[in-house]
């Protein structure tokens, strides 16, 4: 079988990474195209996967033209690799060039509040896959599982906290630090929004560090009085930090979902993330994360938790409750695969 796969960020390429290890290994050819955003082809580079860049990510009106630059080569390499099945997060790259050539496409996505790309990409879809929980519907090619993306590179077969690559970071597992994320807030579905404010996050920041070790990681260049907080963690070695944290707490909602998984209670600073259906049932459901619009009463969340924190057995016990059911990411792309492309093995 020959699989296309479109990778625009850089949590993609977590969560195609184990897919692509797994149908190279069965024999199939796998081509993966990429937008240049962040640490997208570093990640790729470090996975030893190769790829071709099709667009640079732009801002503003340019990002109109990069789309279109985008599927102007897509539709190229569709024409030369000649892909069975193509497949993105989103499918707003894929969708319509896959439907100009003819070719099935899959898109999935797990964030309600991406209106504008999901607007464009699903009437174009051959199959929309989203997690159980998403709380919007797209007709009949919409399919959804029990299950979240994060679980396709957190799963146990694909991923095992490893405390030498906290170490090799200049951070001893056994101390207790919490691990601080901010967001730049530059994304479609993230204008007009916002987490922490400045004052918040300096003091949260500041009673953080009256209690643990601070792994600050920022988006954006941080400001002066931050800088003390700021780590360099290696880009493959995050999941292994995050994994032995005491806390995470920032303005990411797929750190704080990778948090929940690995059992790290995690507080959320978002104004628009507790729309979405995965951040209503880690919440709501499993208690996991806690999530808020104000960054004021995520950072009082925050300073809770460290200064009286769940116990371990808790934890556990509600992952334990939340992974038990969670269906197996491979199994169910393959599924849908054979579907759209009429049985094919994969």
């Amino acid at each position: 079988m020959r699989i296309l796969i479109d990778i625009l960020h850089p949590k993609h390429v977590h969560f195609f990474r184990p897919l692509i290890r797994r149908w190279t290994g069965k024999g199939h050819a796998v081509k993966v195209a990429t937008r240049d955003k962040d640490i997208t082809h570093e990640l790729l580079d470090i996975f030893q996967i190769p790829y071709l860049c099709l667009s640079r990510q732009k801002k503003g009106i340019g990002m109109s033209l990069e789309l279109l630059a985008h599927w102007r080569n897509l539709i190229a390499v569709l024409k030369d690799f000649k892909p069975d099945v193509v497949m993105s997060i989103g499918g707003i790259m894929t969708s319509i060039p896959c439907k100009v050539r003819g070719i099935p496409n899959m898109a999935l996505t797990d964030t309600e509040t991406a209106e504008l790309g999901n607007r464009i990409s699903f009437p174009f879809a051959d199959c929309v896959l989203t997690p159980e929980w998403f709380t919007k519907d797209f007709g009949k090619r919409h399919f959804r599982y029990r299950s979240f993306h994060e679980w396709s590179y957190l799963h146990p077969e694909e991923f095992l906290p490893d405390p030498y690559m906290v170490r090799s970071e200049g951070i001893n597992p056994e101390e207790p630090y919490a691990v601080i994320r901010f967001v730049r807030w530059d994304a479609l579905h993230d204008r007009g929004e916002e987490g922490f404010r400045r004052e918040d996050a300096t003091r949260l920041l500041q009673g953080l560090a009256g209690k643990m070790k601070i792994v600050l990681s920022s988006e954006s260049t941080p400001p002066p009085e931050f800088v003390p907080y700021a780590a360099k963690v290696r880009v493959d070695r995050m999941h292994h930090v995050m994994a032995f944290s005491r806390l995470v707490v920032g303005e990411s909602p797929s750190m704080c979902a990778e948090a929940s998984l690995m059992g790290v209670p995690s507080v959320l600073a978002s104004s628009w993330a507790g729309k979405c259906g995965n951040m209503k049932v880690l919440s709501g459901h499993f208690g996991l994360m806690q999530v808020y619009e104000k960054g004021l009463d995520a950072c009082d969340a925050a300073l809770d938790v460290a200064n009286d924190p769940p116990s371990r057995e808790s934890i556990e016990n509600h992952r334990a409750m939340l992974i038990r059911d969670l269906e197996y990411i491979p199994d169910v792309l393959e599924r849908h695969i054979r579907t759209l492309t009429g049985g094919s093995h994969v």
